[in-house]
């Protein structure tokens, strides 16, 4: 059964990459923390609270198998979630046009065509040309529950709708991202207790509003699952050892669960888009390692439908390092490539959704490799599209 986490902040906290860091640089923060992030610190506070707090081989593979999915930011008791990638947004302090974005065919003959790597891939283009080129308008951070539930059920926005607004301006439904906390600091020298002149620092953390934390869901099958059912205590979390107070909450955060509009929507349906909620490890880099050497596969959830990529929307990747204490891999651990949080991948199936498979779906991992979805990273919300017409 799993248990639900509430982390919140007693310090800003930084969040970092796992990139090498040296005094007189200034230490960056993510803009929000990386699956890893969580799941370490939480599997390290677990190991210490076992008695004798050794990590033994033994221990170390049991907390290894504990499921973290998160960390998502919480207002209130719902879940928000990074903005898809499928839109983007004309305008700035005035009229504000949103402009959707879907895969569209290419005619066959000479004069088009695209170059991507895997064939059958269609370019994802707004659905409506705009009168004019222009450069996207930013937008706030996080979408709240009913905002992300209104866009995954939506095919096109019908006339009138009213696109995110501008960060700093947001009201009802929308979160801005994390204010950064910047802190100069000095060495001091430990035999006197002076500090040792030039060195100096800097650090950016993240600090969040006090109606926000971080929420999690966790599982255990061995014998953590019982520390999990009262958890609450302070345990540092992210780089500088900044505290943050972990505690159980008894009640699902709205959002965990698939909405009902959702599985609505997805019931029956043959056309999906699979948007991520947090950052994705796949096997191919920016490509699902199930969907094998071609664009057919099924994802690594149970009852899921065989599927067809036909086009993906995401930013450039984003590296992810970090440093092993694990006995016998004590050093730096090899980079990897992240899809970030709201790349959306358009796929089709031949298997329409039934509705117990949609909720067995809702915000769960994509990743190829069994301990990235142990991790947190690659959870997936999803959606609804229509090809434009004639794409068929």
């Amino acid at each position: 059964m799993p248990r639900y986490l509430e982390l919140t902040l007693r310090d800003p906290v930084i969040a970092r990459d796992g990139r090498p860091f040296s005094l007189g640089q200034r230490m960056r923060s993510l803009d929000w923390p990386y699956p890893s992030v969580l799941a370490g610190s939480l599997r390290s506070l677990l190991g210490k609270q076992r008695e004798g707090g050794t990590f033994t081989e033994d221990t170390v593979r049991e907390l290894k198998a504990v499921e973290v999915a998160g960390p998502l930011p919480a207002r209130r008791g719902v879940l928000y979630f990074p903005p898809p990638k499928d839109m983007v947004v004309r305008g700035n302090d005035g009229s504000r046009t949103p402009f959707v974005l879907r895969p569209q065919g290419v005619g066959e003959g000479e004069e088009e065509g695209v170059d991507f790597p895997v064939k059958g891939l269609q370019p994802v283009l707004p659905t409506r040309t705009p009168e004019r080129e222009f450069k996207p308008a930013p937008t706030p951070a996080f979408w709240s529950l009913g905002k992300m539930q209104e866009w995954l059920t939506m095919v096109d926005p019908p006339e009138g709708w009213e696109a995110p607004p501008a960060p700093g301006k947001g009201g009802c439904g929308y979160l801005d991202a994390p204010k950064q906390d910047d802190r100069t600091h000095v060495k001091i020298e430990p035999e006197t207790g002076a500090h040792d002149e030039g060195m100096l620092f800097r650090t950016v953390g993240l600090a969040l509003d006090r109606e926000v934390t971080l929420s999690a869901r966790v599982e255990a099958v061995n014998g953590f699952g019982r520390a999990l059912t009262d958890l609450s205590g302070l345990h540092p979390f992210g780089g500088e050892r900044r505290l943050v107070h972990w505690h159980s909450t008894p009640d699902t955060p709205q959002g965990w669960s698939c909405p009902t509009a959702v599985v609505k929507a997805l019931t029956g349906a043959c056309h999906l888009r699979m948007v991520l909620a947090t950052p994705a490890l796949f096997d191919g880099g920016w490509k699902p390692g199930w969907l094998g050497d071609g664009l057919t596969g099924r994802p690594p959830v149970e009852g899921a439908p065989e599927l067809t990529l036909v086009g993906v929307c995401i930013d450039r990747w984003r590296p992810i390092s970090g440093w092993s204490l694990e006995r016998g891999k004590v050093g730096p651990k090899a980079i990897k490539r992240l899809v970030p949080a709201g790349g959306v991948y358009f796929c089709t199936t031949t298997d329409p959704l039934a509705a117990d498979t949609v909720r067995r779906m809702w915000l769960q991992s994509v990743c190829d490799c069994g301990q990235d979805r142990r991790d947190g990273f690659g959870l997936a919300v999803w959606g609804i599209w229509e090809p434009t017409k004639g794409e068929e």
